[in-house]
């Protein structure tokens, strides 16, 4: 067992160290979100974006003996009719090969820790309808059926 539930049966647990990312952590960033969302938006256009004041998301890395195996991003918002900020949980990924081994449980329970600190009192996730495995894991960790999300493209 991990300090964020069980693995995968027959596997050693990981030392896994959880993060926030920094801009000098663009490559990988760019590499593992390639890998999750595909596409091949050149590396400085996320460099840019993490440099930007403004920003609302933090990146987190997951790293084992100093290798980035996974990322999540935390969407931290102050709201003007609420009077706590809007956090959501808005990316997740971990590499195929350290899957069910606690890396995207402690993915979550560090945007969590970010969350709590941000004066968020509930996170929010979105995931793909037809995603059981990610359900899965949001339900293991705490997470409940709220809204239903509707989407309508702009362009």
């Amino acid at each position: 067992m991990t300090p964020y539930g069980p693995v995968q049966p027959g596997l050693a647990p990981l030392n896994i160290a959880t993060r926030a990312a920094t801009a000098d952590d663009t490559r990988t960033l760019a590499r593992l979100n390639r890998d999750f969302n595909g596409g091949d938006e050149p590396t400085e256009h996320l460099a840019q974006r993490m440099r930007d004041p403004q920003r609302v998301e933090t990146p987190i890395l997951a790293e084992i003996d100093g290798v980035a195996v996974g990322f999540a991003a935390l969407r931290l918002v102050p709201c003007v009719f609420y009077p706590d900020p809007y956090a959501e949980l808005t990316e997740l990924y971990v590499d195929p090969e350290h899957r069910q081994r606690g890396v995207g449980r402690a993915l979550i329970a560090h945007a969590e820790r970010l969350a709590q600190a941000g004066g968020a009192a509930t996170l929010l996730v979105l995931t793909d309808f037809y995603n059981e495995a990610a359900q899965a894991l949001y339900r293991r960790t705490g997470f409940v059926n709220h809204d239903l999300a509707m989407e309508k493209r702009l362009t």
